[in-house]
Formats: C-alpha cells, sequence, structure tokens
C-alpha cells in the first residue's frame, strides 16, 4: 500500500473549505492508499490528530501566502520524505468521484511528477499561453518555448522528486524577490518554468475544473467557485481586483438566485 501526503494550505477564511475536502478526499482520493494530511494554517480550529499534522503559518496576505507555500512545505520536509507520494491540492478543492492509483501516480518515464492542464488538447498556441515573459524574472519562458500550461492547483509526485522540485521553486521565488519580482502569476509562474524540461504525467480537466464550468460533465474533482464560500468583497480587497469584479459576482448571485427560484416555481406547479 503507498503512502501518501496530502498538503493543503488553509489561511484566513480559506479554512471553510478544509472540512469538506478531507471528507472528500478520503472518500474518493486513492481509496486504497494510507493518507496523512499536512495542513498549514493560521487556524486554532485545525488541531493535529490521527493522520493529520498541523504547522502554524502566519496570514502574509497576497500573493505571500501562495508565492511561499513551497517554503512552507520545506518546513516538513524530514517527515514528508517518510512518505511514498505527496500531493498539494488548492484549498477550494473537492472530489465528486474515485481517483485510483494507476490514474495519478507517475512513474519514471514522467519524471515522478504529476500536474494539471487546462490547455490540453485545446490546440491553443503555447505562444498565447500566460508564460511569465519578464526576462528579468527566474520564471522567465521565452516565447517559442514550452507545449504545455501547468495549474498550481494540484501538483504531486514521488517524494523525492516532490522535494526537489519544492527546494528549487523555494529557491528561484527568493532569487526573484531579492530582485524585487513577483513573477506574472506568483508561484504558478515559477512551477511551469521548472517543468519546461520535464516530462510530467499531464492531468486534464478532467481531475480538476472550474466548478462555474460545464464541460467535462463527469469530473472527479471540482475547484469550488471561491465566491459561493467566501465574501466577494473579501476577494476583491485581497487580490485587489478591480471593481468590474464584484459587479461581475453580484449579478452571478442574483442571476443564480432567480434560476433556482424558477425551479422551485416550476416543482411547484
Amino acid at each position: 500500500m503507498s503512502s501518501i501526503a496530502i498538503l493543503y494550505i488553509a489561511i484566513g477564511p480559506y479554512e471553510a473549505f478544509w472540512k469538506p475536502f478531507r471528507a472528500s478526499c478520503e472518500r474518493y482520493f486513492l481509496p486504497g492508499c494510507s493518507k496523512t494530511y499536512f495542513v498549514f494554517t493560521d487556524s486554532k480550529r485545525i488541531r493535529s490528530g490521527d493522520h493529520l499534522v498541523v504547522t502554524t503559518v502566519g496570514d502574509e496576505g497576497w500573493p505571500a501566502n501562495t508565492l511561499h507555500r513551497f517554503h512552507f512545505f520545506l518546513r516538513q520536509s524530514m517527515a514528508l520524505a517518510a512518505h511514498d507520494y505527496c500531493f498539494f491540492f488548492n484549498a477550494n478543492a473537492l472530489f465528486v468521484k474515485p481517483v485510483l492509483e494507476e490514474e495519478v501516480l507517475p512513474g519514471f518515464e514522467e519524471d515522478y511528477l504529476v500536474g494539471l492542464s487546462w490547455s490540453l488538447g485545446t490546440g491553443r498556441n503555447p505562444d498565447t499561453f500566460p508564460y511569465d515573459r519578464n526576462p528579468a524574472s527566474a520564471a522567465y519562458i521565452p516565447l517559442g518555448q514550452g507545449r504545455i500550461y501547468y495549474q498550481g492547483g494540484l501538483i504531486g509526485g514521488s517524494c523525492q522528486a516532490f522535494l526537489a522540485m519544492t527546494n528549487e521553486l523555494a529557491f528561484t521565488i527568493d532569487q526573484d524577490a531579492r530582485q524585487g519580482i513577483t513573477a506574472l502569476h506568483n508561484d504558478e509562474s515559477h512551477l511551469n518554468h521548472y517543468l519546461l524540461d520535464k516530462k510530467p504525467r499531464c492531468l486534464s480537466t478532467r481531475y480538476g475544473r472550474p466548478q462555474e464550468w460545464d464541460t467535462p460533465s463527469d469530473p472527479s474533482m471540482l475547484f469550488v467557485q471561491k465566491e459561493r464560500v467566501l465574501s466577494p468583497f473579501y476577494l476583491f480587497k485581497l487580490k485587489r481586483k478591480p471593481w468590474q469584479y464584484l459587479l461581475k459576482s453580484w449579478y452571478g448571485r442574483v442571476k443564480c438566485t432567480f434560476r433556482r427560484n424558477i425551479d422551485d416555481n416550476l416543482k411547484n406547479e
């Protein structure tokens, strides 16, 4: 039986996603494997226990909370090294169907790494991918390079390969910080640069798509729409989004409420 380390960050109100995530992960993700959860949080309500290791971290705000995820992981590097595989999931990840070992565990030909891409099979020109094009950044990828754009919400691999990647990404993020540079898409930009010369097992949107997307219709994992759990105003302030974001969020909520009322009326007829 493989031993799996699940890495998870729950800072501030993102704690609200933790219990549903763990319940769904226990039920659906690698059900035949032994799983230990490593949670990095500022919450007093999430405590270490059976197969749960809690590491206290501070709320550094955005984008530091996401940029420093690899630094968080390194604080538990010795404990992580005792497992066979490591997987990190975004806080709003939620499993809805079983995911088995043969689907996601990478091997030698995949550099013992696994990633998620929303561009897989779309035929999109890689020059249009949102790689960091700033030559001064350690995450820089020039035009003409790259084949796949990897999302940062699901990363995994053998613990040896995962920790090697974690060390390198923490280093390149620090390298940028010393130059006063923040990569275009924070840690995700550094991840794509690291995977440029690797051949990770690439998972499609079936293994992680936004909840608001309609396809694929049978995903094994969703990224719950954050606005359904967190306050849009909190996200607006946290990520310094434009005012249009608030208007779009409020419009979406009104639209969903309107649809539910119509459905309820139709059911009652």
